[in-house]
């Protein structure tokens, strides 16, 4: 049962096979050359089968182009013996996907023998990129300016120029030869030419023109013959001439004064100049005299010659003068060999560019001349050479430049000084670089200075305040010594009074006790403002200013009020400056006990964006602060002076209500 299973299917595949091979019977073949125009790539790749009647019209290396009532095509066909133009044929074979489009294999055909051309399709220049006239028979109408042939006069080419484009002919016949003497004949003749259009492609399969293919020479005619004109003057080859109807080749000569290419160069007769281009590469060298036959060619402005042969010429001719160049940069002496001296600003590749005047021209070198032999730049020079102008239809310049004929065209008349720019700019930007860098060590050492002046300034500060410290001390000293002397003569006349006169004696203990009294408060006062600075350093503030003034306030029988606006840090604060606060804080607390006579004393502290602000205030009788202070009173001028000694300000306001005295101390100098 497997086994018979297994055969039956082998016996089905085996006849599917060639179904799937072969091609569809209901395939009918295509019986017009339109027909196979219209396929796509991909109905071309299935080879449809064609049976057409055409009439060969022109001859390609593999085949031929032929067409019949409805266009033209490509027939690929590998035989030895190509039909004629002019055969008519009936065609069988395959169509094929070419990549610019599909064409027909031939398997077979059968001629009928020769006849007449089809009727030309009238071929515009215009249709060039359109198509139109691809493969099919046309006709044409140019000036014949080249015609050259193979050694077997079966193959050619030539050039047409139409006005409009210039388009190359492709003389091919496989079947019989070309009369070549006729057609070179052609040469300077407006023409009338049949054959068929092959299309040009480029590597992307973009159409991007048409060459023709005439395979006879008898599909050439002529229209209006070329007349041998008498040559003309250089300046005279664009000049209208009225004889002909359509564009024709012109004789003229001149003197090579400039090379640029293989298929170009400059030539100038008397003070006119022009720009050749030659059909094929030329042999001409500078200081050449020679005849030149060609069209004329607009560049722009500026009219020159093109598809032209140079030849010797018959009369030689004088020898090209260079002329001083007026107007470097104006369309004036336009291709014309001239003189210009200028300094040389700059050198680019093979491009110096040369000042003269105001105006900047760029001059182009010839190729061979190293590096080492150009002037460098700076130098005053002296350039020979001829002026290339490209200036549109109405004369605006687009640009100017000169172009060299050798080395010997660059002449130095003075060489620039050892201070080049590029060297004067490296100086400058080195002494910039030494300004920068003294600069940055000025504001370094600046900076140092300022540090070690700001220690300097403390260390004169803290000293001038110890100094100020050991006055106050042997002030004081001397004046409790003095006190407490007073107090012992009262004690010892007492002793001498004491059974003598009881009275007096009693009189001089009362006055040592009032004796010790003062120098008792003299000696709490001065020992109260002593005691810090001898522990400055370990000074707590402001708790222990705070409690030394409730101590003075309790004394007095005054009420003491602390309020703070906000917690005061003051742990940053320098020892310095906590003494000197704690001493102003006291004399303030002090001059409204002594002379306020106040009920009570406010002391606020708060910080501010500016600094922190120290308050004593009063609800005393005041005082006129307008007034200086009687003499022997200098606690309101102590306070300002230890204010300066730390940057920080006193404020004192006084009225009938009271008096009230702000210290501020700045931030920074916390």
């Amino acid at each position: 049962m497997g086994k018979g299973l297994h055969l039956l299917l082998w016996t089905l595949v085996l006849s599917w096979s060639p179904l799937q091979a072969a091609p569809p019977e209901t395939m009918k073949p295509l019986r017009n050359i339109s027909s196979i125009r219209e396929l796509n790539y991909a109905d071309a790749r299935m080879a449809p089968p064609v049976q057409l009647r055409v009439m060969v019209i022109s001859h390609h290396e593999n085949g031929f182009d032929a067409q019949d009532n409805s266009g033209g095509l490509f027939f690929e066909y590998r035989d030895e013996k190509m039909p004629p133009p002019g055969e008519t044929l009936e065609i069988f074979g395959n169509v094929s996907g070419g990549v610019y489009g599909p064409y027909v294999v031939i398997d077979e055909l059968k001629k009928f023998g020769r006849k007449n051309m089809p009727r030309p399709l009238n071929f515009r220049p215009d249709f060039v990129q359109t198509g139109i006239g691809d493969n099919r028979w046309i006709k044409i109408e140019g000036l014949m300016v080249d015609v050259k042939f193979n050694e077997d006069k079966r193959s050619g080419q030539g050039l047409l120029v139409t006005g409009q484009n210039d388009l190359v002919i492709r003389f091919y016949n496989e079947t019989e030869d070309f009369d070549v003497e006729k057609l070179e004949r052609l040469v300077g003749s407006w023409v009338e030419l049949q054959g068929s259009a092959a299309p040009l492609f480029n590597d992307l399969s973009q159409r991007i023109g048409a060459d023709i293919i005439c395979s006879s020479h008898r599909f050439t005619r002529v229209l209006e013959e070329g007349k041998d004109t008498e040559s003309v003057p250089l300046n005279e080859i664009g000049r209208w001439d009225s004889r002909r109807s359509t564009p024709g080749l012109l004789k003229t000569s001149g003197r090579v004064t400039l090379i640029e290419g293989p298929r170009s160069f400059v030539v100038q007769s008397e003070e006119h100049g022009a720009r050749v281009k030659t059909l094929r590469p030329h042999q001409v060298i500078v200081d050449d005299s020679v005849d030149l036959v060609g069209i004329p060619d607009t560049e722009g402005y500026f009219v020159g010659l093109q598809y032209a042969t140079a030849t010797p010429a018959e009369n030689k001719l004088d020898p090209i003068e260079p002329v001083t160049g007026n107007a470097p940069t104006s369309r004036a002496q336009a291709f014309q060999l001239i003189n210009l001296s200028g300094r040389l600003t700059e050198r680019e590749k093979r491009i110096l560019n040369v000042q003269v005047g105001e105006e900047i021209v760029p001059v182009l070198l010839p190729g061979g001349i190293p590096n080492s032999e150009l002037p460098p730049q700076g130098s005053e020079i002296e350039v020979t050479g001829v002026k290339l102008v490209d200036a549109d239809q109405r004369g605006e310049i687009r640009s100017v430049s000169l172009a060299l004929r050798r080395a010997e065209d660059i002449g130095v008349v003075a060489t620039p000084s050892w201070w080049t720019p590029k060297r004067l700019w490296t100086a400058i930007l080195l002494l910039a670089a030494c300004i920068f860098l003294f600069i940055i060590w000025t504001l370094a050492l600046n900076r140092r200075v300022k540090s070690q002046t700001g220690l300097i300034q403390d260390q004169i500060e803290s000293n001038a305040a110890l100094e100020e410290r050991n006055r106050i001390a042997r002030e004081l000293h001397d004046t409790l010594s003095q006190g407490f002397s007073g107090v012992g003569y009262q004690l010892a006349s007492v002793e001498n009074s004491l059974y003598n006169d009881p009275d007096k004696a009693k009189e001089k203990l009362n006055t040592a006790r009032q004796m010790v009294e003062h120098s008792l408060t003299e000696a709490r006062d001065s020992l109260s403002g002593l005691r810090i600075p001898s522990a400055a350093d370990k000074l707590e503030f402001p708790g222990s200013t705070l409690s030394i003034a409730q101590e003075r306030c309790g004394e007095a029988g005054i009420t003491m009020v602390r309020y703070n606006g906000a917690e005061i840090d003051t742990s940053d604060f320098n020892a310095e400056v906590k003494y000197t606060c704690h001493r102003i804080l006291l004399e303030a607390v002090t001059n409204a006990i002594r002379h306020g006579e106040p009920s009570s004393v406010t002391i606020e502290m708060h910080e501010e964006d500016s600094g922190y602000v120290f308050s004593v205030k009063d609800n005393g009788k005041g005082f006129d602060t307008t007034k200086p202070p009687p003499g022997g009173h200098f606690g309101l001028q102590g306070m300002e002076e230890r204010a300066r000694q730390i940057n920080a300000t006193i404020s004192i306001d006084s009225s009938s209500d009271g008096t009230r005295v702000d210290l501020i101390i700045p931030k920074r100098h916390k």
